[in-house]
């Protein structure tokens, strides 16, 4: 999960400059005569949506984190290979067994 927020956050700083971007051109045109005053703004609101993404991605690792789903996977995954392996010791039993006799 904590895998989940980090691949939300790259994708949400991949997708936010190209936003910004056509934001800029739209505003660019409409208000060129203002000046710099618009690049303000619109680097002021990336820096609040990017602020906004980053406390979603916290809250996401802090739950992950309070449910330890990491060590619940990672118990699962040892149960299912300790299965898993006491399977082939069976098999390999039963044929040996089997040549054996």
């Amino acid at each position: 999960m904590i895998q989940l927020a980090r691949r939300i956050g790259l994708v949400a700083g991949l997708l936010l400059p190209l936003w910004v971007v056509s934001g800029a051109l739209v505003f660019a045109e409409d208000e060129s005569a203002k000046g710099s005053g618009v690049f303000e703004r619109i680097g002021s609101t990336a820096k609040k949506v990017g602020h906004k993404i980053e406390q979603g991605v916290g809250k996401v690792v802090k739950k992950v984190e309070e449910k330890h789903i990491g060590e619940k996977v990672e118990q699962k995954l040892k149960k299912a290979a300790d299965k898993t392996a006491e399977g082939f010791k069976k098999a390999g039993d039963k044929i040996d067994q089997k040549l054996n006799h």
